[in-house]
């Protein structure tokens, strides 16, 4: 005989009785997971907006920890401007009218959340067809 789910206790059933509503049911916490370890982990407050150039590749890659459980992300790679830092030393004509500037590659796994801020906040700057969603 199945269990109905309109079921409840005797102490639920006299509350309603009395025109009580009835008892909060205690739900159990369920503790946060563990995070996977990552060597190259890129979070948004990391990335310098204003140096972001362009998005190379973003590739979905789900981790998994040691319990099991699933971490959505993407493997990123993006090209970032840096202004160099210019040598010692008198400039030359060039270097006076012209503003140097370095590029970096960051490369690494980004949380989704993370991704989709970064997404959010660079959208103009971003190809979609390079993100393999």
């Amino acid at each position: 005989m199945p269990i109905m789910q309109e079921a409840m206790t005797k102490s639920d059933w006299e509350r309603r009785e009395n025109g009580l509503p009835p008892l909060k049911v205690n739900v159990e916490k369920r503790p946060e997971p563990t995070r996977p370890d990552v060597e190259n982990e890129i979070k948004f407050s990391d990335i310098p907006i204003d140096e972001f150039v362009e998005l190379v590749y973003a590739r979905r890659n789900t981790l998994k920890n040691g319990e099991g459980v699933r971490f959505i992300g993407y493997d990123v790679s993006m090209v970032l401007n840096s202004p160099m830092k210019r040598k010692p030393g008198r400039p030359k004509e060039s270097e006076r009218e012209e503003v140097l500037t370095e590029s970096k590659n960051l490369v690494g796994w980004m949380q989704e959340g993370e991704f989709l801020s970064l997404v959010r906040n660079v959208k103009k700057k971003i190809n979609p067809q390079v993100i393999n969603w």
